[in-house]
């Protein structure tokens, strides 16, 4: 029987086919990179800059906001991360951008490189800081027992410096001799405290004498 040339050549082409090589051992499936305990970010909320610190573990968000710090825990939510207390305060992040409610009052806040410098402050060791407007000013306290305490005035065109400042006998302050021989005495009142810029307050009062110079502003214990 004569074997068709066609069906030949299907035989011919299928004998010089080689043999799949066998197959190597699979490699193990790549486990998912796992999700940082916590996550911080800072978000511009109109003039105002915040950090954030998103807790997964603990379900919750720390709002820095002027040197003091919120929690709130986090809520139920149709879209996003939302985050808000009994008062009505509230965080509700949606990727790069975010609403924060305080007071009553909403804030449109988007995401940013931007640092708070309250939170700079923070990272640096500075116990206290305040500030001030008309004109702008500003003051910083390390921690310890006779810290350094440094003042910008007059919008930095003056910049003093007390080496080691004493803590006062009669409140909440300190007092030195700055670096020029002026006298300085930094007194600080717990409460809310509004600067008269802006709808957010801090949650202390400070008045600050230099020589014969008054000044008021508001300010926060960083260290606490």
């Amino acid at each position: 029987m004569r074997i068709p040339l066609a069906c030949l050549a299907i035989v011919l082409l299928g004998a010089c086919r080689q043999a799949p090589a066998p197959a190597g051992p699979e490699r193990p499936a790549e486990a998912p990179s796992p999700t940082p305990d916590t996550v911080a970010a800072n978000f511009r909320c109109g003039d105002l800059l915040v950090g954030t610190v998103f807790d997964n573990a603990a379900g919750n968000v720390t709002l820095g906001i002027n040197g003091s710090r919120t929690v709130l825990p986090q809520a139920v939510s149709a879209s996003g991360a939302r985050y808000a207390d009994e008062a009505g305060n509230e965080f509700w992040n949606k990727g790069d951008e975010a609403t924060l409610t305080l007071d009553g009052t909403s804030h449109a806040c988007i995401t940013t490189e931007e640092v708070s410098p309250w939170d700079e402050a923070r990272a640096r060791g500075v116990a206290f800081r305040g500030t001030g407007t008309e004109p702008f000013w500003a003051l910083e306290v390390d921690g310890g027992d006779v810290p350094a305490m440094r003042l910008e005035l007059d919008m930095g065109e003056r910049q003093l410096l007390v080496a080691g400042a004493t803590p006062l006998a009669d409140g909440e302050g300190w007092s030195g001799t700055a670096d020029d021989g002026s006298a300085v005495t930094l007194r600080v009142t717990h409460g809310d405290c509004s600067d008269g810029m802006s709808d957010f307050t801090y949650p202390a009062a400070i008045e600050l004498q230099v020589g014969a110079q008054l000044y008021h502003g508001c300010g926060a214990f960083l260290d606490r």
